[in-house]
C-alpha cells in the first residue's frame, strides 16, 4: 500500500529536539512497557510502524505516568484513515495501564498522517514535563509539512499552548497555493531561552529557505516568540 510506505517516509533533518533534552537532562527514560502501552490502547505490536514511549511526570503527583505516541497500521482500507498517530497518558496501576487522557491526530487533523514523534521536557522547572508531539501530514500531496503541538498541564488539566509547523515546504504547490504562502522553513525550539523565562515564553528558531516561492541566497533565521504560561504577576 503506498500510502503506508508514504507514512513511514524519515525526516531529513537531524532531531535536534532529541539532542536539546539530553542536553539539558530531562527526568525522562525510556520506558519498558512499550508492550503495556499498546495493550492498553488495544493496537497489535505488529500494527506499529513507529512508536515512542516514555516514563516521566506530566501531570501534578509524585508517581510518574506512561506517555506514547504511536504511528499505526489501523486496518481501514480508506487510504485516509489507513494509517494514524495518537497520543496516550497512562497512570499504572498494578501490572496494567489505565488511560487517563490522549489525543487521535489522525481523526483530528482530517487523516493521512504518519511518522509521530514525541519529547518530554521541563519548560518551567516545576517538576511536571510539558509534551511535544509531532506527526508528518499528507492532507495536501504538493506540501511537505510536520506538524506540532507543545501541551502543558494547567492544575491537572492538559492544554494545548502552542501549534504549528516544525518543517514546511509549499515550493511545489506553484498552482494551488497563493504566492504570499509558498514557503519553504523549518522550526527549532530554542530550549535555552525558553528555560530561562521558566515556561512563560516560547521561543523558536525560524528558518527560512524560500519567501513566496522565491528561494533566499542565503537561508534567514529569525527568532519567534509564542506566549506558554502566565507570568507570576498575572496568575
Amino acid at each position: 500500500m503506498p500510502y503506508i510506505a508514504l507514512a513511514m517516509k524519515k525526516r531529513s533533518k537531524p532531531a535536534v529536539v532529541t539532542l536539546a533534552i539530553l542536553a539539558f537532562g530531562s527526568a525522562v527514560v525510556q520506558a519498558d512497557t512499550s508492550a503495556d502501552a499498546y495493550r492498553a490502547m488495544g493496537i497489535s505490536p505488529t500494527d506499529v510502524l513507529t512508536g515512542t514511549v516514555l516514563t516521566a511526570r506530566v501531570l501534578p503527583g509524585a508517581d510518574k505516568q506512561v506517555v506514547a505516541v504511536t504511528t499505526y497500521i489501523t486496518g481501514s482500507d480508506n487510504k485516509s484513515d489507513a494509517v494514524n498517530v495518537r497520543l496516550d497518558v497512562f497512570n499504572r496501576q498494578g501490572e496494567s495501564l489505565a488511560r487517563v487522557w490522549g489525543r487521535s491526530f489522525g481523526t483530528e487533523s482530517g487523516g493521512l498522517v504518519g511518522a509521530g514523534e514525541l519529547q518530554l521536557i521541563d519548560l518551567d522547572r516545576d517538576g511536571i514535563n510539558e509534551i511535544i508531539a509531532s506527526f508528518e501530514s499528507f492532507l495536501d500531496p504538493l506540501i511537505e509539512q510536520r506538524l506540532a503541538e507543545v501541551i502543558v498541564n494547567d492544575d491537572g488539566a492538559f492544554r494545548t499552548a502552542w501549534s504549528g509547523a516544525l518543517d514546511y515546504d509549499a515550493t511545489r504547490a506553484a498552482r494551488d497555493i497563493p504566492s504570499e504562502r509558498r514557503d519553504r522553513f523549518s522550526r527549532e525550539i530554542d530550549f535555552a531561552s525558553t528555560l530561562r523565562t521558566r515556561g512563560i515564553t516560547l521561543f523558536m528558531n525560524k528558518q527560512m529557505i524560500a519567501v513566496a516561492g522565491e528561494r533566499l541566497a542565503q537561508p534567514k533565521v529569525v527568532q519567534e516568540t509564542f506566549p506558554l504560561r502566565p507570568s507570576d504577576e498575572t496568575r
